[in-house]
């Protein structure tokens, strides 16, 4: 267990009393769903105390495991795929011949912002981050999201790489590039507003909008290196859950624990050290596409992959060896009175803020934790895990480099390292899953 979110996990105990938010009833069709919220205090006591509590006495749950018959994923096809159409996930890299180019074009138009001054129209104050929400010469919004200071290029490479990758492993993600700004680039809107820690709102004003940017680290240059999130088509309607079904979502029928393409996520979270892979870091969206309007699902915010951490640090060693509580990890050391020696403790630190800490030597292709226990991430069986790694074998080193590029760091060796980590992650996967190095099997199945 990680000590440092002893106290996070008690407070959030007192603090979460917002949980979520649901219409009780279905909806009918095409009817737009209610939104909701997702208290981050409330998800990390439910998934790391209460609900693994509950696992523990699921009788039906312990006998399918103890007879050898887990319950199998629920949307699958006689090949043992995803059924389709899906608005969760679509067949690419795995299934079908993306190429690199197409990759890098594939959340969006892979331009980012227009040429020409931003505008302002809503900041946030809340959280240890700065940021803001912006219109560009076109029209278009984006979110503008930095980096930890003591930390440059960490959590908007990561994001940017992230939004590239997932993309080609089939999933639902906006479009991420990695942009700069002076000062003078911005100008704030008319009505721009942000919230106070209590929600109040009030006017955006230089003096506002020059201690926002004294938060961020600039360049030599005096420039600001940010990323720029493309709004999304579409009315957000609040995150989606990795377990259970949206009841006012008449298309939602199957529980998430159940979805292939959620359980099988948790090999290419892996890959990437995705250790933030929960609730809070997705998002639903109320869309309208070939006559009919219906939910998709989104999964947003790669800057804790990586080893990164959109928080004013970088990943600890222990992540994707334990979950933040891990009741595994103390019964292996009360024993030994602290003598046991987890995995992690042999890692070595790269010592690059911009890559925060990952590693490939290692790493445990069958074992890897996200920092939370997933839901959809637990009831995964061989099957899911082994679909999961088809999908990471499909990714060629020329991906693997394309996508670090796109991350635009400063240091050669940042990018040469990291690359070098997720190839090595890559075939550590597919030996482990699918019984071979490298990825060989993309136009075979």
């Amino acid at each position: 267990m990680r000590p440092a979110m002893i106290s996070i996990a008690a407070l959030g105990l007192l603090t979460s009393v917002v949980g979520v938010s649901q219409a009780a009833a279905p909806a009918k069709k095409d009817a737009k769903p209610e939104s909701r919220s997702i208290s981050g205090a409330y998800d990390l006591v439910h998934q790391s105390v209460f609900r693994p509590a509950a696992r523990a006495f699921d009788v039906p749950r312990l006998g399918r495991k103890i007879t050898g018959h887990p319950r199998e994923s629920a949307n699958v096809d006689e090949q043992d795929h995803v059924r389709l159409p899906s608005t969760w996930w679509q067949p690419r890299i795995g299934f079908r011949e993306v190429t690199v180019e197409q990759m890098l074009k594939g959340p969006g138009s892979g331009q980012g912002p227009a040429p020409g001054p931003w505008t302002v129209t809503k900041a946030k104050s809340a959280g240890v981050s700065a940021g803001f929400q912006i219109e560009d010469s076109k029209g278009d919004g984006f979110i503008i999201k930095f980096d930890p200071p003591k930390f440059p290029e960490m959590a908007t490479g990561a994001d940017v790489i992230g939004s590239y990758l997932f993309w080609a492993a089939g999933y639902n993600v906006p479009e991420n590039t990695i942009e700069w700004f002076r000062r003078q680039d911005l100008k704030i809107g008319k009505d721009a507003t942000y919230s106070d820690s209590r929600g109040r709102k009030h006017p955006i004003t230089d003096d506002y909008l020059n201690a926002l940017l004294a938060r961020v680290a600039p360049r030599p240059d005096g420039s600001y290196r940010c990323v720029a999130s493309r709004y999304l088509d579409g009315k957000p309607i609040g995150p989606f859950l990795y377990s259970g079904r949206r009841k006012d979502d008449p298309e939602d029928m199957i529980p998430h624990e159940l979805r292939r393409e959620l359980r099988g996520m948790w090999t290419v979270a892996a890959w990437v050290n995705h250790a933030d892979a929960r609730a809070p870091n997705t998002l639903d969206m109320w869309v309208t596409d070939g006559g009919r309007s219906f939910v998709r699902h989104y999964l947003i915010d790669f800057g804790s992959i990586l080893g990164s951490s959109a928080l004013s640090r970088r990943r600890d060693y222990a992540t994707g060896f334990e979950y933040y509580i891990d009741y595994g990890a103390m019964v292996r050391m009360v024993p030994t009175l602290g003598l046991y020696k987890p995995k992690w403790e042999n890692v070595v630190d790269p010592e690059m803020p911009a890559v925060g800490f990952i590693e490939s030597k290692n790493f445990d292709p069958e074992d890897w934790r996200p920092d939370f226990p997933n839901p959809a991430f637990d009831e995964r069986t061989v099957r899911d895990a082994r679909w999961g790694a088809w999908i990471v074998s499909g990714f060629t080193d020329d991906h693997i480099r394309a996508a670090v590029a796109a991350a635009h760091y400063t240091n050669a060796s940042v990018a040469g390292y990291l690359t070098r980590v997720l190839i090595e992650r890559r075939d550590k996967l597919v030996q482990r899953w699918l019984g071979t190095r490298g990825p060989t099997l993309i136009t075979s199945r």
